[in-house]
Order: structure tokens, then sequence, then C-alpha cells
């Protein structure tokens, strides 16, 4: 199993820990509450390290990545990042990644299903990556996450003015005790969201640096616990919760990531029949009141009659006190404004509504 490199400043805090998919992440502290509300009304540090990271020259690297990921690499401008995914041959969405054109190289980063060892097969050995100059940087690479209202002020301080022209889904390089070091501004919590990709060399200094900063500002360091309950109710994809469950990138509402000019990469065949025959089901989001108990993944939705569906993802959500969830049902049944029920024909109400459901705080401030 692969150990954070700064796995023990999160054992030093009390955090306990969980696997995903070979990697031992800190999962959450005995705060979970205080990890929500920071990131939702102040700033939160959590340690993204898992994601797999590679890098590969720009000059080889766009014919590679257009035979292997939905979006189409040749458009990817200097300095921004795409947002797409790896599919296998089945056309069953593996990884949500980041693409991002670095001047002479791109980087990949990569939220997947699947441990290190099978990710680099399918880059390294089915697709003859080293061919094309693929490198790994998963294990000698951190990445931390820094989201939050308040997150531009302390990424501010600490890298400068210049961060505050960081349009979303760009990339710009920073220097931090005398290392380069690359900023991302991304983010799934629909707060204001930072990646920092440095090397291990620095990984402790910029942490306790972030740390410092980040307490000035009423924040909080944060396990990945709290991101799953952050993307839903932000409405962002998670790949761990219905990602998981669903894997259909049609059905999870993913064809925005395809580039439908560039219908050769993995799983492309799959996923053109399946778009050319039609798509019959749809996730919707739903809220339940807070009083259900049992609200579960698998859980049934049902109309007057029959069951029409089941819960892919849930999580109980502090900013609207109710429980969110997102539903897989068929496509003509999955719109906002609908009344549905939990588990048994008219037992407890479920509706349908349009994600987000609330306006986070982030969109009342203009960085520009």
């Amino acid at each position: 199993m692969r150990e954070l490199f700064l796995k023990d400043k999160f054992v030093e805090l009390g955090f306990s820990f969980t696997e995903r998919y070979g990697v031992s992440v800190g999962a959450k502290s005995a705060r979970e509450n205080d990890e929500y509300n920071a990131i939702r009304n102040n700033v939160g540090l959590t340690d993204f390290t898992y994601m797999q990271k590679f890098s590969i020259p720009e000059e080889t690297g766009i014919d590679y990545l257009n035979e292997i990921f939905a979006s189409d690499i040749e458009s990817l401008r200097f300095g921004k990042v795409q947002h797409t995914f790896l599919a296998n041959d089945q056309g069953q969405i593996i990884a949500d990644c980041y693409i991002v054109n670095n001047d002479d190289e791109f980087l990949i980063l990569c939220e997947s299903l699947v441990h290190d060892s099978e990710l680099k097969k399918i880059l390294f050995e089915d697709n003859r990556g080293s061919d094309f100059g693929l490198k790994d940087l998963t294990e000698d690479h951190i990445i931390l996450s820094i989201d939050g209202y308040n997150s531009w002020k302390v990424m501010k301080e600490l890298f400068g003015v210049s961060i505050l022209g960081l349009p979303y889904l760009s990339i710009e390089e920073f220097e931090f005790d005398n290392q380069k070091v690359f900023v991302l501004r991304v983010g799934k919590t629909g707060e204001f969201g930072y990646y920092i990709l440095a090397q291990n060399g620095v990984a402790e200094s910029l942490f306790n640096a972030l740390s410092e900063k980040m307490a000035a500002h009423n924040g909080a360091i944060c396990g990945l616990d709290v991101h799953n309950t952050l993307r839903l109710d932000g409405r962002f994809f998670n790949i761990f919760a219905e990602g998981k469950e669903v894997k259909n990138p049609l059905y999870l509402g993913l064809q925005w990531m395809i580039d439908l000019e560039n219908m050769r990469f993995i799983g492309s065949d799959t996923i053109s029949k399946q778009r050319d025959a039609g798509v019959d089901k749809k996730v919707i989001g739903i809220t339940l009141d807070k009083s259900i108990d049992g609200v579960r993944v698998g859980g049934k939705i049902v109309d007057e009659e029959k069951e029409i569906g089941n819960i892919v993802a849930t999580a109980f959500s502090p900013v609207l006190d109710k429980h969110i969830a997102l539903a897989l049902l068929p496509f003509e049944m999955a719109y906002a404004g609908l009344t549905y029920y939990y588990e048994k024909p008219l037992g407890d109400q479920i509706n349908t509504v349009s994600m987000p459901p609330f306006s986070p705080k982030s969109l009342q401030i203009k960085l520009d």
C-alpha cells in the first residue's frame, strides 16, 4: 500500500485513515463538522497526494493523450487545465483527470478507481507511454488542496498578489524554498480551490507554512471524507461516489468532457454506440428530510406503485440541514420538481432538485 509523504502530520493531528484503491489516506478527524464549516465559510487544507501524477513532453504528448483521454488535447492552450476522464475498453469511467498544458510539457493528475500499478499498466505497457516520454511523478510529488471561501487570502499571502489573477482551470509556476511549485486553480467544492503540486523536498515546509497562514483565517486541516459531502452538495462529479456506482459517463452526465470530433480514445467505440442508441437513464439530485433514517447508497426510489431507481451517492448536508443524494432514474423521470418516495410507495418523501441546490459563498467575490 502506498503511504502518503505527509502521513505523520495527520497522525499527529489524530486523523483516522482508510484505504483508497491501494493508498492509505487521512479520512477524517474528530472535528468533521469543523472541517466542513471551514471550507464553506473560511479555508481548509487537505492532502490530495493520493492522486496519480504524470508528465509528458508537449511535442509527443498531444497524439499520445488524444488516443487515451476523452477530451481534445490539441485545443488545450498553454497555462490551461482540461477536465476529462479515462475509460476502460468497455467505456466505463475509471479515472477522473486533469490534463494541464504546462509550457513544454503536459501534466496528468488522476483520481482513479484502480491501483497505481493498474493505471501504470494502462498508460505505460498497454499504450507504450515510455516511447512518448511519459514519466511517473506519483511517488516524488505531493498535491495539497486549499479550498474555501477565504482560500484565496491564504494563497495571496504565500505566493503574492498575482494569484488573484489566476483564472479557473489554469496553472501558474511559483517559487517556494528555492524550488519550483505549480499552482492550479481548480477545486470541486463550489468554493475557491487550488492545488499545489510540489516535490517532496519542500512538502513539510509548505504544509507548515500553509497551516500557519490558514490558522489566522480560522481554517482547519481536513480529511478526504468531508470532500464527499462538499462535492455532492456542490454538485461536482465524484468518481469515488456516484462514479464508482454508475461508471457509465453518459448516465453520469459527463458528455461535456468528451470531444465528439475525437472518438478514438479508450472505450470510445462503446460510448459512441450507446450515445447513438440513446441514453435511457440519468443521474438526478434529490433531497430527503433529515428525520429519515437509513438513507444509503442502493436505497430504492419508488413512485406510487413500483421501484424506479436507486440512490448512487448520499450525504447529510449541513448547509441544507437535510439529506442530499444522487439517484439513477429512467431518463424521462429524471428532472427537477418531482416527488417520489424512499424504499416504499407513499413512504418518506423525496424531492428531485436542480443541482447545486444552494449558492456557494465564493460566488459573492470577484477576485479580478
